[in-house]
């Protein structure tokens, strides 16, 4: 049997680099060929973000053809999560469900920080938003933030409550302060339940908290709720003004989720994902369970979603240096 000669030699040389081409080609175009993870930064029935990487991860999969899975990374304050999945190869298979304030408050807040927002993600989606309400108790019978200033400044010191030292409800206070020129004393909670407990006994004046979460004392007639942050109304509570309407735009920040994956995922791929994601955001059936668990689904393009971190970090990293508050752990 004759050997292979140059010219063969060439032309199987030829059909190796093609085939070498044709592989990396379809290597790209069968993502993914394997189970992708959210990853979220609360323990099993955490709440919103669970929900969402849920509802929205079971829609996906039928889009992708392969599971989608929940992976809970608790722990460090919620650094856990972002540091991981900052940390994991950059190939779709890792996304991140990350809060507004693990995006644009904890990096001027906490000093042990381990992940960048900007430089260690690339964004996909803005998944929801939850808004930021000041409520009273109902029996002060003040009904607008007017009315809360001048209640405020005859009282001279005020104690509002915020469902976290170093969170939203925390640094919305000193936005607020300085706005109005209250003089409130804040008095942090471990959630928004004691918080609300106290609020309900007269130890509070005010409360900064999220919608869902004050709206059944406001139902009951329980609190009154001032004003709710965001540009236009809220569906749900569409009685209630916002703060801009009041003279206060600098609270217009909503609190909110968002998708990310690790810095060097490959374009295509992002694309890829942040496509998914819309089609699904954008479902009636899931919007609807989004409503009925207390979001306000949105949705929207990766540019949309790294304009809403560069903005609201602009602002609460203002309100985290007036407040002179940093994290001790």
């Amino acid at each position: 049997m004759g050997g292979i000669g140059e010219g063969g030699l060439r032309s199987f040389g030829t059909v190796l680099l093609a085939l070498a081409f044709c592989g990396a080609a379809h290597g790209q175009a069968v993502f993914p060929s394997k189970p992708i993870r959210i990853v979220i930064s609360v323990a099993p029935g955490g709440g919103a973000s669970e929900t969402l990487a849920r509802f929205v991860g079971e829609e996906m999969r039928a889009g992708l053809g392969q599971p989608v899975l929940v992976e809970f990374k608790p722990g460090a304050n919620q650094r856990l999560a972002p540091e991981y999945v900052a940390k994991s190869p950059p190939d779709g298979y890792t996304v991140l469900i990350a809060s507004s304030a693990q995006m644009t408050i904890f990096p001027f807040s906490n000093k042990k920080l381990n992940f960048d927002p900007v430089r260690d993600f690339v964004p996909l989606m803005h998944g929801a938003n939850f808004r930021l309400v000041l409520a009273v108790n109902a029996d002060t019978k003040v009904q607008n933030v007017a009315e809360f200033v001048r209640y405020a400044k005859a009282r001279g010191k005020v104690p509002i409550g915020s469902f976290a030292a170093g969170g939203a409800s925390h640094f919305a206070q000193v936005i607020f302060a300085r706005a109005t020129g209250i003089d409130p004393i804040h008095v942090p909670y471990k959630g928004s339940a004691p918080m609300k407990t106290e609020l309900l006994g007269g130890r509070l004046d005010a409360v900064f908290d999220v919608d869902s979460s004050i709206a059944p004392l406001w139902r009951d007639g329980r609190v009154n709720i001032l004003a709710i942050s965001g540009t236009t109304r809220h569906p749900a509570f569409n009685t209630i003004p916002t703060f801009r309407e009041q003279g206060l735009e600098q609270l217009d920040m909503t609190l909110w989720l968002g998708f990310f994956a690790p810095a060097g995922t490959p374009s295509d791929i992002a694309a890829r994902l942040s496509r998914e994601l819309q089609r699904v955001i954008a479902l009636p059936e899931v919007r609807a369970k989004l409503t009925q668990a207390g979001m306000e689904p949105t949705g929207g393009t990766p540019q949309q979603l790294a304009d809403i971190v560069r903005r609201d970090s602009a602002v609460w990293s203002q309100a985290v240096k007036d407040s002179g508050f940093q994290a001790e752990e």
